[in-house]
């Protein structure tokens, strides 16, 4: 994996806007180097980030009315066999985003076909990483389907499978896939509430990572909260985008495990456009000050200044589906302008 992210700014994943056709022409408009087709939670349940890629999950119940979904565990063991002959004869299609789920998917690649931005780079697509949907998705008993080890198992093949949906419609475009896969729930790990051990998280991103690349794919890891950031440093992923607005200090923490997957060609995805009222405080000039002190601290500790600038990414700190429109455009407006003026100042504009 050779990818470079060189400051561009990409987004993360969900926008405020019910209107499709607005959604996918804005990010166009804000992010030509790697636009993202956006998720757009306020058009319905089925569009919040573990319901929209539950289609095809073995014994999945929705209730869209009541907001919840579920597992009904006699119909998911009924279920399984299909599932993996699906699985592994590669039928994508058996694992689609359909337009009741994710309304703006084919919208997004209409748009990018008719108004192609020459500075395309990347396109990038997402998922709900297998850990926040596997404790996210219980059973008929609220248990969590992460602790059954069939269900488990699933979880990542279903993961790996939209992953790849998504990598054979944007490949028309001919430059790089990025997947981030979406892992709040990584936040909570080491606690009571998600007692699973280091090796199975691990082995569980691992698993979508490899399919991924196997398709030519950039796998990515969100986390919008702090976590045990060496974890994700020691697995297999290319991209782990923080929160460098709030938790810069606790990537601090980990130089030596940065250094480490920088040189292994891991680029560092800084969240650093708040996703919440400070977006109204903050501008490029400011938020450019945060970052060059985060980039000087680790400078400091010893991360390496020229892969650190080379092998970088700038995002919102989470998805801006919660903002107001607004607030929304504005943090977008964050991310160009930020890319722009950083690029520039440490002369990756070409």
């Amino acid at each position: 994996m050779n990818f470079l992210g060189r400051c561009l700014g990409t987004g993360i994943g969900s926008l405020p806007f019910t209107d499709v056709q607005q959604a996918c022409a804005t990010v166009r408009r804000y992010l030509p180097e790697i636009p993202f087709w956006p998720q757009l939670p306020k058009l319905g349940f089925r569009e919040q980030m573990v319901p929209q890629y539950s289609e095809a999950f073995p014994g999945i119940v929705i209730d869209p009315v009541g907001e919840k979904i579920s597992v009904d565990s006699k119909r998911a063991l009924e279920e399984l066999e299909l599932f993996y002959e699906k699985e592994m004869a590669g039928a994508t299609d058996h694992f689609r985003l359909s337009p009741d789920y994710a309304a703006a998917l084919f919208p997004f690649l209409e748009g990018l076909r008719e108004d192609l931005p020459r500075r395309l780079t990347c396109t990038k697509g997402h998922v709900t990483g297998p850990v926040t949907f596997g404790f996210s998705v219980k059973n008929e008993e609220g248990t969590a389907i992460f602790y059954d080890p069939n269900l488990q198992d699933a979880v990542g093949r279903l993961i790996a499978m939209k992953a790849l949906y998504q990598i054979a419609l944007l490949r028309e475009f001919k430059v790089p896939t990025i997947i981030f896969m979406d892992e709040p729930y990584m936040a909570a790990f080491g606690t009571t509430g998600m007692n699973v051990s280091r090796e199975e998280v691990v082995q569980s991103l691992n698993g979508v990572v490899e399919r991924v690349r196997a398709a030519e794919g950039i796998a990515g890891v969100h986390c919008c909260g702090n976590t045990d950031w060496s974890l994700l440093f020691e697995s297999k992923v290319d991209i782990v985008n923080f929160d460098a607005y709030d938790f810069m200090d606790r990537m601090a923490l980990y130089p030596e495990q940065i250094n480490a997957f920088l040189e292994r060609g891991g680029n560092l995805a800084w969240g650093i456009i708040p996703t919440s009222a400070a977006v109204r405080e903050e501008s490029a000039e400011t938020l450019a000050i945060r970052f060059r002190g985060g980039y000087e601290k680790l400078v400091s500790l010893g991360v390496d200044s020229r892969r650190l600038l080379t092998q970088c990414l700038i995002t919102p700190a989470c998805g801006l589906g919660s903002l107001t429109e607004a607030d929304a455009l504005s943090a977008l407006g964050l991310v160009r302008e930020l890319s722009r003026r950083l690029r520039e100042e440490y002369g990756m504009i070409k």
